[in-house]
């Protein structure tokens, strides 16, 4: 039976998901969760949580899905620890640093590789799982035939997501939030830029990078068919209502009792003009978009047909109740509505197509109204898990009262679980005795509680009495104990964390990151130690690795290979045999299916920003000749980072960095439909999103019709050569997209004289480092060197 997998972001939250069906949920605590905009839970309302899930025979996950600095690791530990102790079912984890830590300390403790950790292939899948991952929650850009041949190769249990918020980015790979307001996405934090307006190439503006939300109800039954072990919907951060309304509804789709008023409940209650089946079923393109407006649209209720600037009146095309929340279509005027009229005859509703007089100061003749709240879905959304009659757990019971002997009561659930209490002997009834039926009727009060009794076996003796107060304390105590049995607590362990210092005086080497020929030619000519060559397969690339390796000169030039590997996946395998077999056994690799191949292979391989590094640790996880690090650590947890591992780290010190990529053809299906076959519309050239304070973000597509977004700042540290030198980084890394060639050779040669001079102790500025600066005045940023994301 598949899994349906509910969010909780408190507990309203989770006892709405829990009473309308959920099989599991994952929270997030106070503590390293990826929404930490959500209530949250502290550490006694997990406890809370995690008694009374299982009561419902319900699995509770708790997410530790964010990146995680060297200082972190510790508290980190000791809270999964405490989680594992108090019979949490598993941790959902991004930190591959962190993994390794988990895998080392808490071994039995069942871990999920979250959808941050952007897996979106086979080899990915069971690299993971051969480490000790059980589940993986895979990127949500994969197709159904894509998901299925992941299920059908591994034996990693798969979950998808089925519903909720997408993210325009793949998961774990957006650094816009971070690197434009400082509030990091791969740090619980994101502010959501995706979803404002941007100017896409001076023209129209529009909600450019705002999905709809995604919805598999119309393929439900394909999704369950292809395998996966869980069926998972987004929204911590929606209110208990939304948690109800969508689990129930997904529960009636799972058993077959799904109905069109179901449908019409689960758009009222959140939609952003529609929903999507995102990349599920092919390229939605146009239709996958929200480019009207990025929140809550509510449903069509109608247009106002006369107005006096404060009362208006509406023709109704669906019911409309006192209680009800209503808007002006993106205008932002939207009122509770208090009192409804027809034909000047106070109601309580109007039904489709009469007209209503209701009060909406600012609506004009014409405007369209959405109904933004439903009352009486929200009512029906409480009753589920507030009502009278919420759902609960049946249980068997049998008491035992005999003279001389202790009074006892043993309860047991369906599947076995048992719980007792035990109090002094019955005492000799010197009038009325205790009859079964006060017994049964004093057990039966179980309203408090998850439980009622099914069936209560009564043994007594005949002239006995026993207290009601002591049948209710038997009651409270055996079903208490019952709850600590289902609760499962386990044996405390200790975890243990201890880094090694290395003292390192290194001078750091050159290493070029490009895809362009003529670009990797004149670092080489320059003097760079290293190149890397490909990346990603953009429209602007220019030649291929083989022609740059025919001049016997270049031997220090290898293959890169990117951090979303798709459609090409098996076609660059089969590239990097043949590279191997030139003599290429060196390679940056930002994906981590590829990797595992490369490995098997026999690669050197360093690892690209792909693998969030973040930490110390993180280095650890996985064989490598070196990693890249995080953008988003600063100087002083950098300097931290490198001082605790033995391993060669790489610092970006220049370029434009990737904000995000994304499978959406942002240019095609803004000025196409962005489906199958749209011509290249995006003309093979560089397009460009201005935002609302002007700044302008480069957006290049790939052959794969993968949209790249870029800083509209250039990383520059060519200023402060003096601070980096000082991290003991083994490369500084320098990554290039629309430079011209003799840019690209000005940048080598001038972080070439700044490591130079700052060997020699000279911190002057050489003549080509003026010339960057000046080059670059006014498009610099200096990234999170110094000040570090949120």
């Amino acid at each position: 039976m598949v899994e349906l997998l509910a969010p909780a972001g408190d507990f309203e939250s989770l006892k709405a998901a829990v009473l309308n069906g959920a099989n599991a949920v994952y929270i997030g605590g106070k503590e390293f969760s990826a929404r930490q905009f959500a209530g949250n839970f502290d550490r006694d309302e997990i406890i809370e949580a995690v008694r009374f899930c299982h009561s419902y025979n319900t699995k509770v996950y708790v997410t530790i899905n964010t990146l995680l600095r060297n200082d972190e690791l510790l508290p980190a530990l000791e809270y999964a620890a405490f989680l594992y102790k108090i019979g949490v079912d598993a941790i959902i984890i991004q930190d591959i640093g962190f993994l390794y830590l988990i895998r080392k300390n808490l071994p039995d403790f069942e871990v999920h590789a979250s959808t941050q950790m952007t897996v979106h292939n086979l080899d990915a899948v069971n690299l993971l799982y051969n480490i000790g991952i059980k589940r993986v929650v895979l990127s949500r850009e994969l197709s159904l035939e894509e998901i299925r041949h992941i299920v059908k190769n591994t034996k990693a249990e798969i979950e998808v997501f089925v519903h909720g918020a997408l993210c325009i980015s793949f998961s774990g790979q957006c650094l816009f939030s971070s690197l434009i307001g400082g509030r990091s996405g791969n740090r619980g934090r994101c502010a959501q830029p995706c979803r404002l307006e941007y100017v896409l190439d001076d023209k129209s503006k529009s909600h450019y990078l705002s999905p709809k939300d995604l919805s598999t109800l119309n393929i439900l039954s394909e999704l369950v068919d292809t395998g996966v072990a869980s069926l998972k919907i987004e929204g911590r951060m929606k209110r208990p209502e939304y948690v109800a309304i969508v689990v129930s509804t997904y529960k009636k789709a799972l058993e077959g009792n799904i109905k069109e008023k179901d449908i019409e409940d689960i758009t009222q209650i959140f939609n952003r003009g529609g929903f999507t089946n995102a990349f599920l079923k092919g390229r939605e393109g146009f239709d996958m978009m929200s480019y009207k407006r990025p929140k809550n649209w509510g449903t069509y209720l109608g247009k106002v047909i006369k107005s006096d600037g404060k009362f208006a009146q509406i023709l109704l095309e669906r019911q409309l109740n006192v209680g009800d929340g209503i808007e002006i279509f993106n205008k932002g005027i939207g009122v509770p509505v208090t009192s409804i009229k027809i034909n000047g005859k106070q109601v309580e509703s109007g039904e489709r197509g009469e007209i209503v007089q209701v009060f909406l100061q600012g609506a004009k003749k014409g405007d369209i109204i959405y109904k933004s709240l439903d009352i009486n879905l929200m009512n029906r959304s409480l009753e589920s898990f507030k009502g009278k009659d919420i759902k609960k757990i049946p249980i068997y019971g049998k008491l035992t009262a005999h003279l001389e002997q202790n009074t006892k009561l043993i309860i047991e659930n369906r599947e076995g679980t048992k719980g007792e209490a035990i109090s002094e002997p019955p005492e000799v009834a010197l009038k009325t005795s205790t009859n079964r039926e006060k017994i049964e009727e004093s057990l039966k009060k179980t309203k408090d509680t998850p439980f009622y009794f099914e069936n209560i076996d009564i043994e007594i003796d005949n002239n006995i009495i026993i207290p009601v107060s002591k049948i209710n304390a038997l009651r409270r105590d055996a079903i208490k104990n019952l709850i600590d049995n289902l609760q499962n607590v386990k044996e405390h362990k200790n975890v243990n964390l201890n880094f090694k210092i290395y003292d390192k005086n290194t001078i750091p080497k050159i290493a070029v990151k490009t895809g362009r020929i003529e670009i990797a030619k004149a670092c080489l000519d320059e003097g760079c130690d290293l190149l890397f060559f490909g990346g990603d397969n953009l429209r602007i690339n220019s030649g291929t690795i083989e022609d740059i390796i025919k001049n016997t000169k270049y031997n220090n030039v290898f293959p890169w290979y990117p951090e979303v590997i798709l459609e090409d996946y098996e076609n660059l395998k089969i590239e990097a045999d043949r590279l191997k077999s030139l003599g290429l056994n060196t390679t940056l690799c930002g994906n981590l299916g590829l990797y595992s191949f490369l490995i098997d292979k026999g690669f050197n391989v360093y690892l690209d920003k792909g693998f969030n590094i973040f930490n110390s640790y993180a280095l650890e996880t996985f064989k490598n000749s070196g990693c890249l690090i995080s953008n988003e650590l600063n100087l002083k947890q950098i300097k931290d980072l490198i001082s605790k591992t033995k391993q060669n780290v790489l610092v970006n010190v220049y370029g434009r960095t990737k904000l995000m990529v994304s499978r959406q053809c942002i240019v095609g299906s803004s000025l196409g439909d962005g489906k199958e076959g749209c011509n290249a519309l995006c003309k093979n050239k560089i397009h460009y999103l201005k935002d609302r304070k002007g700044e302008v973000f480069p957006v290049v597509t790939d052959y794969n019709c993968k949209s790249h977004i870029y800083n509209s700042k250039i990383l520059c540290m060519i200023e402060h050569i003096k601070d980096i030198m000082e991290l003991n980084a083994s490369y500084f890394v320098i990554e290039f997209l629309d430079e011209s060639p003799e840019d690209a050779s000005l940048i080598v040669a001038a972080f070439k004289d700044g490591i130079n001079k700052c060997i020699k102790k000279d911190f002057t500025l050489s003549d080509n480092m003026i010339k960057l600066l000046d080059k670059l005045k006014g498009k610099i940023t200096k990234g999170h060197f110094y000040r570090g994301a949120e």
